[in-house]
């Protein structure tokens, strides 16, 4: 498969040895676009060790005539084929030689291969990974070749000046922290519920994938981080944390936070957060942050702002249709 990309430049699959080159690459964007670094060996190193993507043939990876790593793209084809999740990442030097269009080049003619195994009549669809809104250049590149923005997050934070307010629970809930071990199937159940509701959350990831992502493959995985908010023995909410962000150690994460439909409007949420931002606090951190669907049908980022966080910044997720149905 060809692409055009300036004289001098030249292009190929990644390969395992490549992780530190891409993640560099990934962290030059978002230092200029989001202002901190956002990628980690870990987290690129587990996706690409996961089997869930072929790098001889659903990667690229663009070198400058210098041989520096300017571009990088991904193709996450999904059996059976409907929605394809696409990444492209253009060092912030390289705008201007066209780098990005190249990708976005091979990203068709990937998705072309792609489509020929869809169902007939189904329909396809590319999604492209968020896109800082400050990225104007990106937001350009995938508009030129048909994607369209579809979907606004918001990362929410809050910075600790004491305390956080202790949980407030309804009479029968209590909060605790995860038994590992033991509650790894409780706890993905109560998560696929959950999830359904969220936006893109068309079907559960498999246990065993969650189980990777969530646990195996976490670097330093603590059970004590995530809290769960219980009913008798019935998991009926959950705040899924890391102690550190990427780019800023001083600072906690809530991966995923919610509430099992029959217990919500109880203020199981708001507590679930608080509980977690005191742990925080206790050890030491400076401040937390999550992200959030602007559009949540849940409401959530209205629940965020009810425990004194704000919105720090925002990112795009942008759709290109390649056939209705």
């Amino acid at each position: 498969m060809t692409i055009q990309l300036p004289a001098g430049y030249t292009f190929r699959p990644v390969v395992p040895d490549d992780l530190n080159s891409v993640v560099d690459l990934m962290n030059a964007v978002t230092r200029v676009t989001g202002g901190k670094d956002d990628a980690t060996l870990e987290a690129v190193g587990r996706y690409w060790a996961s089997g869930d993507v072929k790098l001889e043939t659903d990667t690229v990876l663009v070198h400058a005539p210098d041989g520096m790593p300017v571009g990088f793209a991904q193709f996450m084809e999904e059996t059976p084929p409907s929605t394809h999740d696409v990444d492209t990442w253009v060092h912030p030097a390289c705008r201007a030689a066209q780098v990005g269009e190249a990708l976005l080049q091979w990203i068709d003619r990937r998705a072309a291969q792609a489509l020929t195994r869809a169902p007939a009549n189904a329909p396809v669809k590319l999604e492209h990974i968020y896109v800082y809104s400050g990225d104007h250049a990106a937001q350009q590149r995938l508009e030129k070749f048909g994607y369209a923005c579809e979907r606004s997050f918001y990362r929410m934070a809050i910075e600790f000046t004491g305390p956080p307010p202790e949980p407030q629970l309804p009479d029968g809930i209590s909060i605790r922290s995860f038994r590992r071990g033991v509650e790894e199937r409780a706890v993905y159940k109560a998560f696929a519920e959950a999830q359904a509701d969220e936006w893109g959350q068309a079907k559960p990831l498999p246990f065993d994938k969650w189980l990777y992502y969530f646990i195996e493959a976490e670097v330093n995985f603590d059970p004590a981080a995530w809290l769960l908010a219980i009913e008798g023995e019935t998991i009926v909410g959950y705040a899924l944390c890391r102690w550190d962000r990427v780019g800023e150690p001083d600072r906690s994460t809530v991966r995923y936070l919610a509430v099992r439909r029959p217990w919500r409007k109880r203020g199981i949420g708001l507590a679930l957060l608080q509980a977690a931002f005191g742990a925080m606090y206790r050890r030491g951190k400076r401040g937390a942050g999550l992200g959030v669907d602007a559009t949540s049908y849940t409401g959530a980022d209205r629940l965020y702002v009810r425990a004194g966080m704000q919105r720090a910044y925002e990112t795009l997720r942008y759709q290109k249709v390649l056939r209705e149905a």
